[in-house]
Formats: C-alpha cells, sequence, structure tokens
C-alpha cells in the first residue's frame, strides 16, 4: 500500500500577502513533489450572528464572493505551476481553527503575514500567533510583507541552533529537507550573546563550546547522507540581528518553537516576532514534535 501524500496547505483570503504566501506554497509543492491544497476560511458576519460559510445561500453575494475568493486562487497557482496537483476548497468556520485542522495533515501549512500589527488581518495576525503556529502539528511556514521578490536558484536554508538543539531535533530534520530538496546549501546560525563574548573562557559560552554545538547539531555524517553542505557560523551579538543578516541571502529560515511549561501549545519568543515581522525571506516554524512524513 503505497503511503498517503500529505499536501501543502496554504491559507488564502484574497489578499496580496496571501497570494504571496500562495506563489511560495506553489513552490514548494513542486519542489517536494507533493499536492497543494488550497484553503479559505469564512464566517461570514451578520446582524443576526455568524453565519458559516456552509449554510449560505445558493446563487447569494457571499457565497459567489467566496467562489471567486478561492477560484482565483486556483488559477494563480496553475499559471505559476502548470504542472501542480491542486485541490482547492472553502471551509466554514473561524480561520484559526479551519487551519489547524487542515494542518492535522499538511507536510507543512502556509500563511501570509502582514509585519505591522495596526495593518494585519485578523486571519494572518492569529495565525502566527498562539492561534495556528501554537497548535498546528505541523511546520508553519510564514511569508511576511517584507519577504523580498527575488530568485531561489542558487540561494540557501539558514537554520537558527540554540543550546537545546540535538542532531535528532525537527527543526534540524526540516531544514536539511528543504535544503536537500532545493539543492542549495544549508548556513547553521548559532548566536552568542555580549555576556558571553566577554567570558570567553573554555566551558559553556566559548567560541569552542557554540562551533561544538554546531557540529552536534547538524553532524557531518547527516548532512553527507543528504548531500547537503553545510556551513556552521558563530556569531557575536544578539539573535535576532544575526539570523536577520544571514536571512537576507537565503530561501527560508528555519526556527524551532518549545512547547509552553505544563501545555501543548507551542510558545513564540521575541525573536520569533521579530523574524516574522522583519525577515526578507520566509520563515518557518518548526515544533520539535513535528516528525519526518
Amino acid at each position: 500500500m503505497l503511503p498517503v501524500e500529505r499536501p501543502v496547505t496554504v491559507g488564502v483570503d484574497g489578499s496580496s500577502v496571501s497570494m504571496r504566501a500562495l506563489d511560495w506554497a506553489a513552490d514548494e509543492a513542486v519542489v517536494h513533489g507533493l499536492p497543494l491544497r488550497i484553503v479559505h476560511a469564512s464566517v461570514w458576519e451578520r446582524f443576526e450572528g455568524a453565519t458559516p460559510a456552509e449554510d449560505l445561500p445558493e446563487g447569494s453575494a457571499e457565497a459567489a464572493l467566496l467562489q471567486e475568493i478561492i477560484g482565483d486562487a486556483a488559477a494563480r497557482a496553475r499559471r505559476r505551476r502548470p504542472e501542480a496537483r491542486i485541490h482547492a476548497e472553502v471551509l466554514p468556520g473561524e480561520p484559526v481553527d479551519v487551519l489547524v485542522q487542515a494542518a492535522q495533515d499538511a507536510f507543512a501549512l502556509v500563511v501570509g503575514h502582514r509585519g505591522h500589527g495596526a495593518l494585519a488581518r485578523r486571519f494572518f495576525t492569529d495565525s502566527i500567533g498562539p492561534g495556528v503556529a501554537g497548535r498546528a502539528p505541523c511546520p508553519i511556514v510564514v511569508v511576511g510583507d517584507s519577504v523580498l521578490e527575488r530568485p531561489s536558484a542558487g540561494r540557501q536554508v539558514v537554520l537558527g541552533v540554540g543550546e537545546g538543539t540535538g542532531a535528532d531535533a525537527a527543526p534540524v530534520t526540516f531544514a536539511l529537507q528543504e535544503a536537500q530538496a532545493r539543492g542549495c546549501d544549508l548556513v547553521v546560525v548559532h548566536a552568542r550573546s555580549r555576556q558571553e563574548t566577554r567570558q570567553d573562557r573554555p566551558g559553556l559560552g566559548s567560541a569552542q563550546a557554540a562551533e561544538a554545538l554546531l557540529g552536534a547539531a547538524v553532524p557531518d555524517r547527516t548532512a553527507l547522507e543528504r548531500g547537503v553542505v553545510v556551513h556552521r557560523r558563530v556569531v557575536d551579538g544578539p539573535t535576532r540581528d544575526a539570523l536577520l543578516r544571514a536571512a537576507d541571502h537565503a530561501d527560508l529560515l528555519v526556527l524551532g518553537v518549545r512547547h509552553r511549561h505544563g501545555m501543548g501549545h507551542r510558545e513564540l519568543g521575541p525573536t520569533h516576532h521579530a523574524a516574522l515581522r522583519h525577515s526578507p525571506c520566509p520563515v518557518a516554524l518548526v515544533g520539535g514534535d513535528w516528525s519526518s512524513p
């Protein structure tokens, strides 16, 4: 029996930022040889309360708009990637709930994000907050409005590594997988704080310890098995600055997300939020409980 293919799933709402997320998702699906699933979540607010999309009268203006949004998205994806296997659908419910459910069988979930809260629509703001990014079981790829349009050929995947990253960690596996599929290099970055650099001596926080940490996170043998060239960089200074500089030359920035203590949800820290607001490339958030299909 053949294994069930997990699709690359993308949430759209007709906005320009969601269309950029759709473009990236279409490319991702083709790179990995996977289906592309396009989802539009909708709850229409009426005077008497919320009306799920499935309950809208057939032929109504609202129902027509929903079909226009999902139809335009599917047509755009086909123009960009004619070889893609595309399934597009409108699902009733609140966007965060719908996307979390859609992520259950997804290879990755792709969403758009406006970096400035005052301009953000609820769909995209919630999707990367305690909503989708905290609850979805698969990697979440966020395509922000700061992402630059540029050719991807010959670029690289960047992985941020901290003290708790191990060789079998989910973010490491995902980053290697992405670099392998793209045929590009993997750049592994660890940033040392100002205090660590002032106390540069043998032991935790030293340059030698940082280099050992990077070597343990992505062993040469593991990279060789996947045919991926790995570059390891120890950078002095704030983590967010180091990652954003590395992202200038990247197709994708991969960051791990840890669970909150005693809770099933994942927690985004200041570095995650800074990357989502300012990264010039898409950002993948990968929970430690994810396993490669």
